[in-house]
């Protein structure tokens, strides 16, 4: 690195484009020629015209048609409509392309364009190879080239999706073989918004895109010395988007990317620090859909979970098993209505409850989510009866968590309870809240250690203020922070676990709540404060309600009804050393 940006550019730097030479990805490579004027080899499927047809030569492109016209009829040629256009588009392309490279060149950048399809093997493979003998070793990909086949799904034929598909599928591993990967400082790949939430008559673009993400991370862990990204791009305001079409985006809410925002927002991925390796850039398209299953349907999703595919649960860890958080769970069932609706949002979970937890034994096992609509859905609002199973030694079924998930349109407006700013707090009674990880109260691992301080413990209540720094989406593994956030609600749920060991000195762990009033997710990196109040308890069971809130005392979520079961049993893996 060099000043806290990264080496990715320099004036050596040999860049490769699919479809570099025209378009939204040219508008991209002049970009960073702007930034670090170095040496770009451009490829497409366009020949460029040198010289020019006769009819076209001098010909403004108002004039083409006119021009092409007039000269086949003195030829004696008859042509169709279809070749006429097909003729002009060729000039229009090369034109295009001659334009870019012109640009380059004044940019101080040099630039080769090679006439090549990049879903042929053999022709990218010499074409490459006999540009680099001319400039040297291959230092990053951009893989902009891609195909459109818009229709609805029983309208599409085998042909539009190997067109699509291939371009950017195929495409990409002919790229990679034709090079030496060991030379690449990075692979920037130009995937769609459309393959991150899809999109109607883009089934196969939405594939590609998606295969493109996938490849992405994979990439980055053959690469480790290469800055691998795939960028989710919204939709551009270009020629591609007419003027009906951004009226239609336009209601949508659909905000397009103008051309010096999209490409300043690559240049900064390629110069900055950041190292995600999937990003969206621009607005998603979400469709305003009906919901997509009738009141009497029913659903099942099977997920296999492993322990190497959630890494945060090694610190999750009671006794000598790893155990799924209970906010994991209830996120998982949040998370999975919302996406079976574009357009709802979850709004409140009730009566979920932990009937068998899930442990880490046997780290190869299915699970299944049953959802069953209840009552009449519709535009506005839907309910959802969830359960999750698995099936037992016995060829039963185990139950595990279960609880009732609504999505709605519209979320009510996040009341104001009293705010951390009202609370008459004593100082000098707060304590760090790393103590209380160090000495056993809590037993959570690092992804789970968000309370930062303790303000107060008392009979009837606790407030802590809570913060997670940001996790990597690997280290998220199946559990994402997507609707909720489950590491920092379960840090939130800890304050019932320190009441519990400081009145009754004996461990809790949830195993029901009775509603859940979900606002907004709290996002990593952001203090929050949780105030649990305890509302009932026994030597048995605590009940307790918490309110998450901000600085100013706007609610980010609260939990009514929390339920945990307190067993001193407990007491040999969770409580204070010594």
């Amino acid at each position: 690195m060099q000043n806290g940006k990264l080496t990715l550019l320099e004036p050596n730097s040999v860049i490769f484009a699919s479809g570099g030479a025209k378009g939204i990805t040219a508008q991209c490579v002049l970009k960073i020629a702007e930034q670090v004027p170095c040496r770009f080899i451009l490829a497409g499927r366009s020949p460029l015209l040198d010289p020019e047809p006769v009819w076209a030569a001098g010909t403004p492109d108002a004039d083409l048609q006119n021009s092409a016209l007039e000269f086949f009829k003195q030829e004696g040629q008859k042509v169709t409509p279809k070749e006429l256009q097909q003729a002009m588009r060729a000039v229009q392309s090369s034109r295009e392309i001659a334009a870019t490279l012109g640009k380059l060149e004044a940019l101080g950048a040099k630039a080769l364009y090679i006439h090549s399809d990049v879903t042929d093997a053999d022709s990218i493979r010499s074409a490459l190879q006999t540009a680099l003998k001319q400039f040297g070793p291959l230092t990053g990909i951009l893989h902009g080239a891609g195909n459109l086949a818009d229709k609805l799904i029983e309208n599409k034929s085998g042909a539009d999706f190997d067109l699509v598909v291939n371009t950017k599928v195929l495409g990409l591993r002919n790229i990679l073989e034709a090079v030496q990967p060991q030379t690449l400082k990075f692979i920037v790949l130009f995937s769609s918004v459309a393959g991150f939430f899809g999109n109607s008559g883009q089934a196969d673009y939405a594939i590609a895109n998606e295969i493109l993400n996938k490849s992405a991370y994979i990439l980055r862990q053959s690469l480790p010395d290469c800055r691998v990204i795939a960028i989710n791009w919204g939709p551009w305001d270009s020629g591609m988007v007419s003027p009906d079409l951004k009226k239609v985006f336009a209601q949508r809410g659909i905000r397009l990317i103008d051309s010096q925002g999209g490409t300043a927002a690559l240049v900064a991925e390629l110069t900055g620090s950041r190292e995600q390796t999937q990003i969206v850039i621009g607005s998603p398209i979400l469709a305003d859909l009906e919901p997509a299953l009738p009141a009497a349907g029913a659903l099942t999703v099977r997920r296999r979970m492993t322990l190497r595919d959630n890494p945060f649960l090694n610190d999750h860890v009671i006794g000598p098993q790893a155990v799924l958080p209970a906010t994991c769970a209830s996120a998982w069932l949040a998370d999975a209505c919302q996406a079976l609706h574009p357009g709802l949002k979850f709004s409140h979970m009730e009566d979920f409850k932990i009937l068998k937890g899930i442990t880490f034994d046997d780290d190869n096992r299915e699970y299944t989510l049953e959802l069953k609509p209840v009552g009449e859905s519709s535009a506005e609002k839907v309910i959802y009866e969830v359960l999750v199973t698995s099936p037992n030694d016995s060829s039963r079924k185990t139950f595990h968590y279960s609880g009732q998930v609504t999505l709605r349109k519209d979320n009510p407006t996040a009341p104001r309870p009293a705010s951390i700013r009202a609370l008459k707090l004593d100082p000098s009674q707060t304590k760090d809240g790393s103590q209380y990880y160090a000495d056993g109260t809590l037993f959570h691992g690092p992804a789970f250690q968000g309370i930062q301080e303790v303000l107060l413990v008392d009979e009837k209540n606790v407030v802590t203020q809570v913060l997670l720094p940001p996790m990597e989406s690997r280290s998220q593994g199946q559990f994402p922070a997507r609707v909720a956030n489950p590491f920092i609600n379960d840090a939130v749920v800890q304050s019932l676990l320190i009441w519990t060991q400081a009145f009754y000195d004996a461990p809790c762990l949830p195993s029901r709540l009775h509603q859940w009033e979900h606002y907004r997710l709290v996002p990593f990196g952001l203090p929050v404060w949780a105030f649990l109040q305890i509302t009932q308890h026994n030597e048995h069971a605590v009940v307790g309600d918490i309110s998450v809130q901000d600085a100013n005392g706007v609610e980010y979520y609260r939990f009514i009804g929390l339920e945990g079961t307190i067993s001193k049993h407990l007491k040999r893996f969770i409580g204070k050393k010594g």
